[in-house]
């Protein structure tokens, strides 16, 4: 049996999770007069408080980070 480093998959499921966050509000401000917008808020905020867990968890501020990066892009 294969040993698995714990460590790089948790990291690797963070970095896909932030992505998949970042690229949701993408998407929710080009689809912003579409029905689909309502769907992608749920996923994201769903997505938002595993990332929020998911710092406490490893004690780092990726993803409050993030959210401090796109305010920064909205200004």
């Amino acid at each position: 049996m294969a040993k698995v480093n714990y460590e790089k998959a948790w990291q690797k499921l963070k970095e896909g999770m932030l992505e998949s966050y970042a690229n949701y509000e993408g998407q929710k401000r080009i689809n912003k007069n579409m029905g689909i917008h309502k769907i992608l808020e749920g996923a994201q905020i769903s997505l938002a408080s595993v990332l929020e867990d998911m710092d406490e968890l490893d004690d780092t501020h990726e993803f409050s980070n993030l959210l401090d990066d796109m305010n920064r892009e909205d200004k």
